[in-house]
């Protein structure tokens, strides 16, 4: 019983940090249920729920979509995730994984220290940024920092970065689904406990949706470049 409470509670958290930024479930989500469920419950437990999230961002924030961008990055996710699977096998992940996490940090402290100006970035930086998320998602099975990052340097408002943060992890969240739907992943276990988060799933989500309201243009990117910067700290903790 209260090992189902803790689990319904990280879903209620990691959902209001999704509903407030478009992204961020897997962040809570994922280490925590470790505690309680394996990781092959817990991760395709987490897809699932994550990408409920996403989709109901993405139809209420329809309109501030930006879709030349969105189609730009998945185009080049989807480039990038192979290779880094192929980089996975070649590479120990420990190690790799400290690397990305320190270049997230070091990255994202040099932005709220320097404090730079949002500038338009051009179809290079969302090719980079697309192949870049395909890459850490294959590998590491993180890929959304590359794209929180070109979504928060962009003048765009924080409507149009969620609303782009949301479609992509919407779609890249589908096609994980349907890999771990082929590989067997989805067992009875996972669907019992995914309909047993729902309600704290649905709360989470209204709860952070409410507070994002409160969030100006310029603090929702420095909440996204805070969050990155907490899942590189992250990723290096895990593997020292």
């Amino acid at each position: 019983m209260l090992e189902t409470a803790a689990i319904v509670f990280i879903v209620l958290a990691a959902a209001f940090l999704q509903g407030l930024t478009g992204f961020g479930f897997g962040l809570i989500a994922l280490p925590l249920l470790g505690f309680f469920l394996s990781i092959k419950t817990s991760v395709p437990l987490m897809v699932l729920l994550a990408v409920i999230i996403s989709l109901y961002l993405t139809v209420r924030l329809r309109k501030n979509i930006n879709l030349k961008c969105t189609f730009t990055l998945m185009s080049a996710s989807v480039v990038g995730t192979p290779l880094g699977v192929y980089a996975l096998k070649q590479v120990p992940p420990d190690g790799l994984s400290i690397f990305v996490g320190i270049i997230m940090i070091v990255f994202t402290s040099h932005q709220f220290l320097a404090r730079p100006e949002p500038i338009p970035l051009g179809k290079p930086a969302a090719i980079l940024a697309g192949f870049f998320s395909g890459l850490l998602g294959g590998s590491l099975g993180v890929g959304g920092p590359p794209v929180i990052v070109y979504t928060a340097l962009q003048p765009w408002t924080k409507d149009q970065a969620k609303a782009t943060l949301a479609c992509f992890f919407a779609f890249s969240g589908m096609v994980v689904i349907a890999s771990q739907a082929v590989s067997g992943m989805i067992t009875d276990e996972v669907l019992h406990l995914y309909v047993l988060s729902l309600p704290a799933l649905v709360t989470g989500i209204f709860l952070g949706t409410k507070a994002y309201k409160h969030l100006s243009d310029k603090g929702y990117r420095e909440l996204a470049l805070a969050v990155v910067f907490l899942l590189g700290c992250m990723m290096i903790y895990r593997n020292v």
